[in-house]
């Protein structure tokens, strides 16, 4: 009869007549009936039944069999059993379906080993079921888990097997080598563990390898090779087949074979309970689709423990999605989405899995479709509960080559990594492209991790520990991004030569899993949420050993003082200060006492922000400040940011958020709201963007009268400014109504023409003398002198007065000069070279004769050095004598001395020379 445990649970029926063409059976119970050739149907009772098949034979005869089955009752349910459990390192567990007492005669089969013992001694952690079989054949089985306390779990990706006998361990930290692989294939593999890490088996598509790297025989007969293909991208897949209350001891591999091959999609089928658990294959080579592409990728349903399977038809655009339940695999849908995959390139590349969506369960499918002559990523949804697909968008991701190959998301899946082959002389390049952008920004903003004119760069894959591999040909090391979320080249800290394969070599593939066995393991810790000052921070602890009890005590300031110890797992702190504080949870049950220390950085909580009372104005804007210190700022508007500093100007009326914030994720913040209320006064506008002459000014004025009050950025309040420096003015005009508005000016500037005309020139006028004015401009300029209309740079005048000249350049600008011409002449003095005071008549006295000076004076010595004539009195006169008696006939020596009359600034002038007496 049917577990009512297991929905798939029934009985099985076989037609053996091969020719029939069509069947109608009937159960004998409640008229269940099937048209199936081999249908199960469950029956809810034991007892006696009668089977009734009509069958249709090839030339349409009908022929009617019956035969009568028993349906017996199934073992009692398992007396006080549980699903889950903890033990502690080196304690045993007594496993007993009925401790209170077992069915006569029954019969026991334990997973994984075999035993067949009622009861079963456990000290290591892992999943054990048995299965209770009574002497009339019905059976029922249950399972349980048993982890050791603060033993790892969840690895069923910690071993990788690729490329060249190459391999990595993922139960070390960092990978370690493992060398003693007998996979060596180019392109794709897969390999499974069980929960604790501890190796199953592995395969290259063609082989399977059991974890002692033996090739795992077939249950029945000879095994023949799978359906894989050393050149298929994504050649092997293996996936747990769940079953009814048991644990996982049935994979189903599904292989892919090269696209210019057979194009097969073929399952296999590995019991691990056979071979003394070293695993067998019971079923080889069963066609689920032909044709299709290199492409298989699976992810869990954590809430049922199924798995689905999604591959892609060749030459259409059709997916087929498998579900791998109790019931065993079956294909539930093929939607058609996206590009069609009609020619042998674009069947190559991977197809990968997300993470699910924290806030939706929603996980991305990226499928890579490489050219020529483009490369695609064309990325839809998936939801793991329904196993609906849904198209999301297609990706160019350029021509090819390079051709794309290898595809994979941050643990986030707001980051996606892709590699591109090189050839033909490109490069192989890795690439980062934002999801959280919009899509007219993905591809501009992609971030070129790496880039290779040798090294051809393959298959990417994200690692137990929270980091992304990348396959390159030839190399003895695998790519690593170190920090798949980081935003920026640096951020992501790869390598190149990132984890060492311990003398292997790496191909193109890397293993192919259930994207769930490679994610990041959570282990025993604590998680912070709330992270501001002045606000409570929680701690939420989780159980080091589930379901063992544990007590838990806070250090909140790394200090060393604990509070007292607690069932509560949930603890509050709130800080004061911002800083990065070095937190410590000790957590303690009948196993074990550990102390987690991890770092919880707290922001400071901006002050509050207070923009006022609501605002009703008329004007161009209301500025708005929040007059608080802040990382980030927002000013938010119907929904939308529309401005990100920390002042604002409201153009429109409407509600206004402001936003202070701080913290990477702007989890500490402040805000306030205003409403506004704006009339738009008057259009308003000052003219133009204008230009100034260097060394000149310009007037700017507001025209409209209608506007009564005034203010420039100069500090001016008058209606018109005059502007000497050339920049940017603004101006706030109010009407009568108090209705403001306001604009603003650039004024450039225009270089002037540059003039060096004399200051000053100076003519003697009664000599008849003239004087050259020269403008010396700097530049092909034109000329005026406007008081004569002259358009030369030099021009000749010979009257005293004010001359002026102007100069314009290319631009227009105009520089004026003025300079002075005055009337100075030199001082000029005649003294005769002799004279005859003989009484005759004739030149009696010494006449001296000057112009143009002052403060004159002259002595007259003999030659003895004596002064015998002296005078400051140019009209006085020497009659040649010396204190009234003529002087000898002879030479006299004199001294002149004067100053100029014009150039008082000139020190005196003195002149010697000698004037000869004759008698």
């Amino acid at each position: 009869m049917q577990n009512p445990d297991c929905d798939a649970d029934s009985t099985s029926f076989r037609d053996p007549v091969t020719t029939a063409t069509a069947w109608q059976w009937n159960f004998g119970e409640g008229g269940a009936t099937d048209t199936r050739r081999n249908p199960q149907h469950s029956y809810m009772a034991p007892g006696s039944y009668t089977v009734t098949l009509v069958r249709t034979l090839a030339g349409g005869t009908k022929e009617t069999v019956s035969q009568t089955i028993t349906i017996g009752e199934l073992p009692p349910i398992f007396q006080n059993w549980k699903t889950d459990t903890t033990i502690c390192r080196g304690d045993t567990l007594i496993l007993d379906p009925y401790p209170n007492g077992a069915p006569p005669d029954a019969k026991y089969v334990w997973y994984p080993k075999g035993d067949t013992t009622q009861t079963l001694s456990v000290d290591s952690s892992g999943c054990y079921s048995v299965e209770v079989i009574l002497p009339n054949g019905c059976k029922i089985q249950d399972r349980i888990n048993v982890k050791i306390c603060m033993e790892p779990a969840a690895q069923e990706g910690s071993k990788w097997y690729f490329g060249g006998n190459a391999g990595l361990d993922f139960s070390n930290t960092p990978p370690s080598p493992i060398t003693d692989g007998k996979l060596n294939t180019p392109e794709g593999t897969s390999s499974i563990a069980n929960s604790k890490g501890q190796l199953l088996f592995y395969s290259d598509g063609i082989t399977i390898w059991n974890k002692n790297g033996d090739v795992m025989p077939c249950f029945t007969g000879t095994c023949v090779p799978m359906k894989g293909s050393p050149n298929s991208t994504q050649s092997v897949l293996i996936v747990p087949q769940p079953t009814c209350k048991g644990c996982e001891y049935l994979y189903n591999v599904f292989t892919t074979s090269d696209i210019n091959g057979e194009k097969l999609l073929t399952v296999s089928v590995v019991d691990m309970r056979r071979n003394n658990g070293l695993g067998a294959v019971i079923e080889q080579n069963t066609t689920l689709q032909t044709p299709t592409t290199e492409r298989i990728a699976s992810v869990r349903n954590n809430r049922d423990s199924t798995y689905w399977v999604i591959s892609h038809d060749y030459g259409t655009n059709k997916f087929r999605i498998y579900h791998a339940t109790e019931g065993g695999l079956s294909e539930v849908s093929a939607p058609e989405l996206g590009m069609a995959h009609d020619s042998l390139h674009k069947a190559e590349g991977y197809m990968k899995f997300s993470a699910p969506d924290s806030a939706t369960g929603q996980r991305r499918l990226a499928v890579i479709i490489p050219g020529p002559p483009k490369n695609y990523v064309e990325l839809f949804h998936f939801n793991d509960s329904t196993g609906v697909l849904t198209y999301d968008k297609t990706i160019d991701l350029g021509p090819a080559p390079p051709t794309a190959y290898g595809i994979e998301f941050s643990p986030t899946g707001e980051k996606m990594y892709i590699s591109f082959q090189g050839g033909n002389g490109s490069n192989s390049y890795l690439k980062q492209y934002d999801l959280t952008l919009p899509d007219s920004l993905l591809t501009e903003t992609a971030i070129t991790i790496d880039s290779s004119a040798t090294r051809k760069f393959g298959a990417l894959q994200f690692g137990p520990d929270g980091r992304i591999y990348m396959a390159i040909q030839g190399s003895e090391y695998l790519g690593v991004i170190g920090e798949p979320e980081g935003n920026s080249l640096t951020g992501v800290d790869y390598e190149r030569d990132g984890v060492n394969l311990g003398g292997q070599n790496s191909q193109l593939g890397l293993p192919n899993m259930v994207q769930d066995f490679t994610q990041e393991s959570s282990g025993p810790g604590f998680e912070a949420d709330g992270f501001c000052t002045n606000e409570p921070t929680t701690f939420q602890a989780s159980p080091i050993c589930d379901p063992i009890e544990d007590q838990y005590s806070w250090d909140f300031l790394g200090n060393g003082s604990f509070t007292a110890p607690s069932k509560q797992q949930q603890a509050t702190y709130t800080y004061t200060q911002p800083g990065t504080y070095k937190v410590a949870m000790r957590a303690t049950n009948k196993c074990t006492d550990t102390t987690i220390v991890q770092e919880v950085t707290i922001y400071e909580t901006p002050a509050n922000i207070d923009l006022g009372p609501d605002k009703d104005t008329c004007g161009a804007y209301v500025p708005l400040d929040m007059k608080v210190e802040a990382e980030v700022y927002a000013w938010i508007n119907r929904g939308r940011v529309v401005g990100r500093g920390r002042t604002y100007r409201a153009t429109a009326t409407g509600r206004y958020i402001a936003v202070a914030f701080n913290g990477p994720q702007g989890d500490c913040f402040a805000a306030d709201t205003i409403e506004i209320t704006l009339r738009k006064p008057p259009a308003f506008t000052i003219g133009p963007d204008t230009t100034l002459c260097r060394d000149s000014s310009i007037v700017l004025r507001v025209q409209s009268d209608r506007w009564i009050e005034y203010n420039w950025s100069t500090g001016d309040k008058t209606r018109e400014v005059t502007i000497g420096q050339p920049g940017q003015y603004f101006v706030t005009v109010k009407d009568r109504n108090d209705c403001y508005n306001s604009d603003t000016i650039q004024v450039g500037e225009l270089p002037s023409p540059i003039l060096n005309l004399a200051p000053e020139s100076a003519i003697c006028i009664p000599d008849g003398q003239s004087v050259i004015l020269d403008a010396n401009g700097q530049g092909p300029y034109k000329y005026l002198w406007p008081h004569s209309g002259d358009t030369t740079k030099t021009i000749t005048v010979k009257t005293e007065g004010t001359y002026v000249v102007r100069a314009t350049n290319k631009e227009g600008c105009v520089t004026e000069q003025s300079t002075k011409v005055v009337d100075k002449c030199e001082p000029r003095f005649f003294i005769p070279d002799a004279f005859t005071p003989d009484g005759e008549g004739h030149n009696e006295i010494l006449e001296i004769f000057g112009a143009y000076y002052t403060n004159f004076s002259i002595r007259i010595y003999n030659r003895w050095g004596e002064v015998i004539y002296a005078t400051t009195d140019i009209e006085a006169r020497w009659d040649g004598t010396y204190k009234g008696v003529k002087v000898q006939p002879g030479s006299y020596p004199y001294v002149l001395s004067y100053e100029a009359l014009y150039y008082p600034e000139r020190n005196p002038i003195v002149k010697r020379g000698s004037v000869m007496v004759i008698r």
